[in-house]
């Protein structure tokens, strides 16, 4: 009988100190969220106003309109695909979650791209890779047909704040931001994206 009163009264003491630790997790998280909406940056009147270098990239702005060249060695500006819903992906050769995505964006490439008027831009990190020649290699490799551009200075990459990679912004047909995707895309979330921003 005691050591049945003693193990309710350890059981016991043990829930009250699980209730107490609850109440306090969720005091600091309510504290902790408070401070980031006191801090948060709020949205421009402007929903489509660009953003300038170095700050942060958010929904609803503008992207900015970065010009490169192609690995075929064409000039482009990404304000060329205006019309165009774009993932605008930043990727490099040596990533494993880039190569885990590379077959998928392809295959929606073939299969999606067209019928939801959407373009892939890959931005190869050049300046943080093997050279150009892995990059076709690559590109051979994999069959990808979609335009591969590079970032051969690694303005682009900071422009985007595309930190790790894979990184992917979903732009709507004007340029504005819709989404930002850090880690790989399959198939099937790409069409997913895209159906959202209907």
């Amino acid at each position: 009988m005691i050591k049945r009163l003693i193990a309710l009264l350890l059981v016991a003491g043990l829930v009250i100190m699980l209730i107490i630790n609850v109440i306090e997790d969720k005091k600091v998280r309510e504290a902790e969220e408070a401070r980031e909406q006191e801090y948060a940056v709020q949205p421009a009147d402007n929903p489509a106003q660009i953003v300038p270098s170095g700050g942060a990239l958010k929904e609803g702005q503008q992207a900015p309109d970065v010009q490169t060249t192609t690995l075929d060695g064409e000039v482009v500006s990404l304000s060329d695909y205006e019309g165009k819903k774009v993932f605008l992906n930043f990727w490099a050769t040596w990533c494993p979650p880039c190569i885990e995505e590379m077959p998928h964006m392809q295959k929606y490439y073939e299969n999606e791209a067209k019928e939801q008027n959407v373009e892939i831009l890959a931005v190869n990190l050049t300046n943080m890779d093997n050279g150009i020649n892995r990059v076709k290699s690559f590109a051979a490799d994999y069959e990808l047909t979609f335009p591969i551009l590079l970032d051969e200075t690694g303005l682009l990459s900071e422009e985007f704040q595309a930190i790790t990679v894979p990184t992917t912004y979903v732009l709507n047909e004007d340029g504005v931001i819709l989404k930002k995707i850090t880690g790989p895309m399959d198939q099937d979330m790409m069409v997913k994206l895209i159906d959202e921003t209907e």
